[in-house]
């Protein structure tokens, strides 16, 4: 595997920690994206389209998250 695959992974194994250390939705997102982003990185995907699938994916559940801690809430 490329360095770039373990540096996703990397990436995504520490988020996912500081997801479990603070328990409040707010690093799961981002490790889920970058797991992504290793995905692509394994398939042989351009780091331009890792970079753009770890954004959109990031975002797009961290906006999900939001609104699922919104409604929870009430």
């Amino acid at each position: 595997m490329p360095p770039m695959f373990w540096a996703w992974v990397a990436i995504a194994v520490i988020l996912a920690v500081c997801e479990g250390a603070t328990g409040g939705l707010l690093a799961l997102p981002w490790a889920v994206g970058a797991a992504c982003a290793a995905g692509l990185n394994a398939l042989g995907v351009s780091a331009n389209w890792q970079w753009a699938a770890f954004a959109v994916i990031s975002s797009a559940l961290t906006v999900a998250a939001q609104r699922f801690i919104v409604r929870r809430g009430r």
